[in-house]
C-alpha cells in the first residue's frame, strides 16, 4: 500500500522505506556478490554459494528468483558487406563475424549486408576467404589418407605381430592315409585349402580371402625342433611369392612341413604343419 501510495503520488515507481532499508543491509550487498558470481559462472546456481561475503540470503527472496533473467552469450554470424559501416568498422565486400542480433535486426533489414552463404557469394561476386581452392582441398584430403594409412599400417603390424607370437609353438597335426608299400600318403594329398581348414578347426584362425597362404613343397630336413630364428626367415623366402603357388602344391609324404601367410601390409607369419600316419 505503502508502495503504491508513493507511485501515484509522484507518478512514477518508488523505491519505499522498506525497500530502502533492503537496499541499504547486508542482504543486498549479498545479492550484488551473488550476482556478479552468477554472470561469470553461468545460470547453474548449485556451484554458487548462497552465502556470499559473509552475509545469508533472506528467505524471503529466493535465489531461483535470480535465474528469471539468466545471462544471455549471443552467437555470432558470418556476413557479406554490401555498404561500409560507419565509423570505418568495416568495407563493402568484406566478410565480417558479427552478433546475430546486429545481423538480423539491423544490417541485413536494412540490406547493408547478406548472410555468408555459398550462394551470397556467388551473387556478389565475392570470393569466401574461408573456402578453400582445390590444391588446398587436395593437400588437405592428402594428409588425412597419410595420417589414416600409417593408423592402418601400425594396426596391421601389431596384428601380424599378435599371430606370430601365438603361432611360434603350435603345429598343425593333419592325418592321412599311407600306402604300406610306397610309404606315401595315398589315397589323397595336403595342398593349402587343407592347412587352412585345419588352421580353422584346431586353433579357430579363419584368414580372409586376401590373406595368402603358401605351402613348401618338401619336408624340412631337421624337423621343427631344430628351427632357428634364421632358418624360419631362410624358408620364408625360399617359399612362392606369388598367389598362385599355394595352389599348386600337393604334399604326397609324411613329414614336417612349413606353410607361409602373408597378411595385409605384407607382413609374413610363418606357420607349422606336420602330415602324420592316420
Amino acid at each position: 500500500a505503502e508502495l503504491a501510495s508513493s507511485k501515484m503520488a509522484s507518478g512514477r515507481p518508488a523505491v519505499g522505506r522498506m525497500a530502502a532499508r533492503f537496499f541499504n543491509n547486508s542482504h543486498f550487498k549479498a545479492y550484488s556478490s551473488l550476482s556478479k558470481a552468477i554472470a561469470t559462472r553461468g545460470t547453474n546456481l548449485t556451484s554458487t554459494s548462497a552465502h556470499v561475503s559473509g552475509a545469508s540470503i533472506p528467505p524471503c527472496c529466493p535465489t531461483s528468483s535470480l535465474l528469471l533473467v539468466p545471462r544471455r552469450y549471443g552467437h555470432t554470424v558470418r556476413i557479406i558487406l554490401k555498404e561500409d559501416l560507419p565509423d570505418g568498422r568495416g568495407y563493402s565486400g568484406d566478410v565480417m563475424t558479427v552478433k546475430a542480433g546486429y545481423a538480423r535486426n539491423f544490417l541485413v533489414p536494412k540490406k547493408m549486408a547478406l548472410y555468408a552463404t555459398p550462394e551470397n557469394f556467388a551473387r556478389l561476386g565475392v570470393a569466401d576467404p574461408e573456402a578453400e581452392t582445390m590444391e588446398e582441398k587436395r593437400a588437405r584430403l592428402a594428409a588425412e589418407a597419410a595420417v589414416e594409412e600409417d593408423e592402418e599400417a601400425a594396426a596391421d603390424l601389431r596384428a601380424a605381430d599378435i599371430l606370430k607370437h601365438y603361432l611360434r609353438n603350435k603345429v598343425l597335426a593333419i592325418k592321412r592315409n599311407v600306402d604300406p608299400s610306397t610309404g606315401a600318403v595315398h589315397p589323397g594329398l595336403v595342398n593349402a585349402q587343407n592347412v587352412r581348414d585345419k588352421l580353422s578347426n584346431q586353433l579357430r584362425i579363419d584368414l580372409e580371402d586376401h590373406e595368402i597362404l603358401q605351402l613348401m613343397g618338401k619336408p624340412l630336413e631337421a624337423g621343427h625342433a631344430e628351427l632357428q630364428e634364421g632358418d624360419v626367415e631362410r624358408v620364408m623366402e625360399e617359399i612362392g611369392t606369388s598367389s598362385d603357388d599355394d595352389k599348386d602344391v600337393e604334399i604326397r609324404q609324411l613329414g614336417e612341413f612349413m606353410a607361409k601367410i602373408t597378411l595385409r601390409g605384407d607382413h609374413v607369419v610363418p606357420l607349422k604343419f606336420a602330415v602324420i600316419k592316420r
